[in-house]
């Protein structure tokens, strides 16, 4: 939304007194520069994506590769879509289950 088109809210909490308004005024007042992303959200993104490629390389399903590592289908798919952030353990179960090293880098980056 266009901080043009909605105008900031003041709200009290408590004693204290806020002002809620559009996203994009609150980055140019902050400084964030326009296009910027969240660094966890896109390190999480990016993991789940190679933890994909990884069982897509080995030809698992999400059931195979949950079996293999003792997981439930759910937190396979949920970490592949990257509603879950995956544990350094959870990373190496799967690399070792999918027959790919440690240092493994994702698809088309080792």
């Amino acid at each position: 939304m266009n901080s043009s088109t909605m105008p900031a809210v003041p709200v009290t909490l408590g004693n204290r007194d806020y002002v809620i308004l559009p996203r994009d005024e609150y980055e140019r007042l902050a400084g964030i520069p326009a296009g910027s992303v969240d660094a966890v959200e896109y390190a999480t993104a990016s993991i789940a994506r190679d933890l994909r490629a990884a069982r897509e390389h080995a030809g698992l399903s999400q059931g195979e590769l949950a079996r293999k590592i003792k997981k439930s289908q759910a937190m396979v798919s949920s970490t592949e879509s990257g509603k879950t952030r995956p544990s350094e353990s959870y990373v190496a179960a799967v690399l070792k289950a999918c027959g790919l090293p440690k240092d493994w880098k994702g698809a088309g980056k080792g």
